[in-house]
């Protein structure tokens, strides 16, 4: 998702996986090359692609070479000339279902997905063998420009000291067992992406398919080496920090507005809180999913009842209607993805628990509850987040 791309979303509604290399292990890539007649990045785009169809979800990718500019951020097997030529050759051999994007088309990367013959024959050799080794990420903190594309910076000691943290977590939860429901180990190594400068963004993204692309509700039946999770989340976190910063009490419930829906209400104002002008909010809001308890999505009428939904959330949060299409979204994000490295260096680091961060909320085995709770509080509280509320995720 580009930084462009600011709309509200849940994590694991994505409907596409970013391409990328999740394991590191030559045996694999030669029995693969041996049996599907392809190279090393054929191999790795076929366990991506396999590995994305158990949870129903396509690996997307891109066809613009100005993408593949900055090389010291990608893996050696993700060239633009190795990316383009294996899914030629996966889409020409009928191993995969090929989406190309025309030339041009903003907003939208190219995508592929493994076909069933595929997926059967991959899931075979897969269980055939011992644990594969996942890869070590040679990049751990990654920015891009406006449009999605890794840009250079220069490495600082700042940088330097968070890519250690981020390295410490990756050893942890890459020795873990994160099993799903499918069998499928979900652990993975993670980055920190951040939008257009080092304010902006900075969460915490697997690079692979992992925890954070599965739905909600598949999370809870995942197993961390054996034991079940539960997940805790900072409520209405991003509210609870504009409320912070302007020195004043939240309410109670940021999304009940009388006369309107809370879940239309709940988008609506996290619309306002990410986008960067009031007509991007306005037909974001009348283009939801959640409209239609009021008209037809993007209809003149659905964006009658944006523009005065609007006026209502203006009216409740006056404290913090300056924020409101403001592009406030991705400062806040960068304020919540530090609270995730607190919260992590506190388990992972200093207590040894595996903790699954999804942003704003973490996984960790069910015993460990009280232990997450605590560092959750304890990190809010360092930011002067002092009525924030923790709930288990629905």
């Amino acid at each position: 998702m580009s930084d462009r791309d600011w709309q509200y979303y849940q994590p694991g509604d994505e409907p596409q996986i970013p391409l990328g290399v999740k394991y590191d292990d030559k045996q694999l890539w030669n029995y693969l090359k041996e049996t599907f007649r392809v190279g090393a990045t054929g191999a790795a785009l076929i366990v991506a692609a396999v590995e994305a169809h158990r949870f129903g979800k396509a690996v997307s990718y891109s066809r613009s070479k100005p993408f593949y500019d900055a090389e010291r951020f990608r893996h050696t097997l993700l060239t633009y000339r190795r990316v383009i030529a294996a899914v030629d050759q996966l889409d020409a051999d009928g191993m995969i279902a090929h989406y190309k994007q025309a030339s041009g088309c903003r907003g939208w990367q190219s995508a592929f997905e493994a076909t069933p013959e595929l997926v059967t024959t991959v899931t075979a050799i897969l269980e055939s063998k011992p644990r594969l080794k996942l890869q070590r990420l040679h990049q751990l903190t990654i920015l891009r420009d406006v449009d999605g594309k890794p840009i250079d910076y220069n490495q600082t000691r700042e940088i330097d000291r968070r890519d250690k943290k981020t390295d410490g977590f990756n050893e942890a939860i890459g020795s873990a067992e994160i099993i799903s429901l499918e069998g499928v180990n979900l652990a993975c190594p993670m980055a920190r992406i951040h939008n257009r400068d080092f304010n902006r963004g900075g969460r915490f993204y697997p690079m692979g398919t992992s925890w954070q692309n599965i739905k909600s509700q598949a999370r809870k039946s995942l197993t961390i080496n054996g034991e079940p999770v539960v997940e805790l989340d900072f409520k209405t976190l991003h509210p609870a920090i504009l409320y912070a910063e302007a020195g004043t009490p939240m309410p109670h419930d940021c999304y009940a507005i009388e006369g309107w829906p809370r879940d239309l209400v709940k988008v609506a104002m996290l619309t306002l809180i990410n986008a960067r002008t009031v007509q991007a909010a306005r037909l974001s809001i009348a283009n939801s999913d959640r409209m239609a308890q009021r008209a037809v999505p993007g209809t003149q009428e659905a964006i009658g009842y944006a523009s005065a939904l609007i006026d209502a959330i203006k009216r409740a949060h006056g404290p913090i209607a300056d924020a409101f299409h403001s592009d406030a979204g991705a400062r806040l994000m960068r304020i919540d993805s530090d609270l995730a490295e607190a919260v992590m260096q506190d388990l992972i680091l200093h207590k040894g628990i595996v903790t699954l961060p999804v942003h704003d909320s973490f996984l960790v085995p069910a015993s460990k509850r009280d232990e997450l709770e605590a560092a959750m509080m304890d990190a809010a509280h360092k930011i002067g987040l002092h009525s924030i509320k923790i709930t288990e995720a629905k």
